[in-house]
């Protein structure tokens, strides 16, 4: 497990203190890369370097490559606008979502310590026009700290209504395995306060684990409390204890876990103004899953019987936003199939939002590896297959499955990639799907394609 993440986490270089960067705009579109299989236009590796993460809007892409973002007209390719670190730099992790059109991320540089990075600067940009959001970036390293973040801090990166939460290396930080945790505020960068507990507990008891997302004002972070795991929510105060206590439905942290492990066995993330939080994903029993909605104190367990939860986080989920985990407005999809790594998914499984039960449950025919992508008005976007052919349908409920375009031998290679490592990602921009690729590192392998989606999957 150990060796599988450290293999995922990417390079970084030099970039020093200075002047912020900025982004480049391009008035004038660009010629749109060249369709390949059946997306309508994609991208190589060789032409975006390794994959970071993915935003859409309602008409463009926001592609994160550890070059930097780019910005890409979702129906033609052309670029719109592009941002580099400073000197050379390279980007870190970006939030798993945006909020109200802003995206945040980390960037840094290779560390002393060979294969970690340092990702110690937090920015965040307006995903329409590339515009940064503060005039210059603010540190994630205490003065006179010894350590730093690297890529895995970016299990506490979001960004939702008024707040920005990263990974921040206080005083009793000494290496690279940062728990503590910074509130910024959206508009300004103003640091709102920072947690310096390092290896200690709180007062309470109570140990950060490294996971924190910000709801809507309210910052949450995952915490180990004796034998039992914790959503300890933090206001703008100083954070010397939690204003708020939940405890995870079936989240005991009794079994001994490193440093590593402990951050890959809880899960969080939001999407809009709901919280999703969990355990033990990769369990062979099965992991857990709670919703938290914006405004409230109650913690509703979703039942993921059958489902393969290790998919959701397993590996890669350290680094990228979390795969195969889609909401819409009241459900959440998950994958079907065997809760073990390279374990056979075949299906899709519904879960009510409102009482945690699950509605339907389908297989797809002769489907041996499924993804999914992203909802539609009434189901889900799924990519069917690792290998040839792989298809795209949209799923609707038990039996109801309306068949898309799939790719033949020779242009599906970069599905079959590392599927459970690294799974595709995708976000909807519009009428059109984007589907990024982290397992593709090969130059000649596709990094993102994106596809139009028929008006009627709405």
């Amino acid at each position: 497990m150990v060796t599988v993440i450290l293999a995922l986490a990417l390079a970084l270089t030099y970039w020093g203190p200075g002047a912020p960067p900025t982004a480049t705009a391009f008035p004038s579109a660009r010629p749109g890369p060249a369709p390949r299989g059946s997306f309508a236009w994609s991208l190589s590796n060789a032409e975006t370097g390794t994959f970071v993460g993915l935003w859409g809007t309602s008409t463009s892409v926001v592609l994160g490559s550890k070059s930097g973002l780019t910005a890409y007209d979702a129906a033609t390719g052309d670029r719109i606008w592009s941002w580099k670190p400073p000197r050379g730099g390279l980007l870190c992790n970006m939030s798993h979502s945006t909020s109200l059109g802003i995206g945040a991320f980390t960037y840094g540089v290779w560390a002393e310590n060979p294969g970690i990075e340092r990702c110690d600067h937090l920015q965040t940009v307006s995903v329409a026009s590339g515009t940064l959001g503060w005039t210059r970036a603010v540190s994630l390293v205490a003065d006179g700290s010894t350590g730093f973040p690297d890529r895995l801090g970016g299990t506490s990166l979001s960004i939702s209504g008024d707040v920005v939460t990263a990974p921040f290396a206080g005083s009793r930080t000494h290496d690279h395995h940062v728990t503590d945790v910074l509130s910024a505020d959206v508009h300004t960068g103003r640091v709102k306060w920072t947690t310096d507990f390092g290896p200690a507990t709180m007062q309470g008891g109570c140990r950060l684990t490294g996971q924190a997302q910000g709801l809507v004002g309210t910052v949450y972070v995952l915490a180990e409390c004796g034998d039992q795991a914790r959503l300890l929510s933090l206001g703008d105060g100083p954070p010397t204890r939690p204003i708020g206590m939940l405890a995870l439905p079936g989240c005991d942290s009794a079994r001994p876990l490193t440093a590593v492990r402990r951050r890959l066995s809880g899960f969080m993330t939001v999407r809009g103004s709901r919280l999703l939080a969990g355990c033990h994903l990769s369990d062979p029993g099965g992991g857990r899953l709670s919703l938290l909605s914006a405004g409230t104190d109650r913690l509703v367990p979703l039942d993921t019987t059958g489902a393969s939860t290790i998919t959701v986080a397993f590996g890669s989920g350290a680094v990228y936003a979390p795969a195969n985990l889609v909401l819409s407005a009241d459900t959440l999809y998950l994958v079907k199939g065997d809760n073990s790594y390279n374990g056979r998914t075949d299906g899709v499984i519904a879960v009510d939002l409102a009482t945690g039960r699950q509605r339907w449950s389908t297989t797809l025919p002769g489907a041996s590896s499924v993804t999914l992508t992203a909802p539609t008005g009434s189901g889900v976007e799924v990519l069917a297959g690792a290998g040839s052919p792989t298809s795209l349908s949209t799923v609707t409920g038990a039996g109801q499955v309306a068949p898309g375009p799939s790719w033949k031998a020779g242009k599906a290679t970069s599905f079959g990639v590392d599927p459970y490592v690294d799974p595709p990602r995708a976000v909807r921009a519009g009428d059109h799907l984007a589907i990024a690729f982290p397992g593709s590192y090969e130059p000649g392998q596709t990094t993102v394609g994106v596809l139009p989606l028929k008006v009627s999957h709405d």
